[in-house]
């Protein structure tokens, strides 16, 4: 490549053109992987929550402790992962938002309606509902990473 700017190549443009293009899509493809991480948590957190409010209601013990700070992990894990990414996806907030909001209204379904409906636990309803959210959880990380 020459010094000189004003004695470029058609050539030479062009393998500058595709290099900045490489670059470009690299970092927007790194993007996607702290939202990804987000919502794996957030699946493996509400599926064994719901394995462990099955079991707590049971002993009759911590079910309300258990809930609060799972949800709270959840709340932390869905604030500080996206603050490390340095570039998004275009449309990045509203995949983000509208797929956190999915998760944690079904997330507090599950344990109101857990908690209302079989306060002495119910393997049927806690089973299904951990395999629910870890599915929502787990398709709102395959959503961006596929953004």
């Amino acid at each position: 490549m020459n010094e000189n700017t004003d004695n470029m190549s058609p050539a030479e443009a062009r393998e500058l053109l595709a290099r900045a293009d490489s670059l470009g899509a690299t970092s927007i493809n790194a993007a996607a992987w702290p939202v990804a991480v987000t919502f794996t948590s957030l699946a493996i957190m509400g599926s064994l929550l719901m394995i462990g409010m099955h079991i707590v209601t049971h002993t009759g013990y911590g079910a309300a402790l258990l809930a609060c700070s799972v949800g709270a992990w959840g709340a932390i894990t869905a604030s500080i992962w996206p603050m490390f990414q340095r570039s998004t996806k275009a449309g990045f907030t509203r995949r983000f938002v509208t797929s956190l909001i999915a998760y944690f209204a079904l997330y507090v379904v599950a344990l109101v309606g857990g908690a209302y409906f079989f306060p002495s636990g119910n393997l049927w309803f806690y089973i299904p509902a951990a395999i629910t959210l870890a599915a929502i959880g787990l398709a709102a990380a395959f959503r961006e990473l596929r953004a």
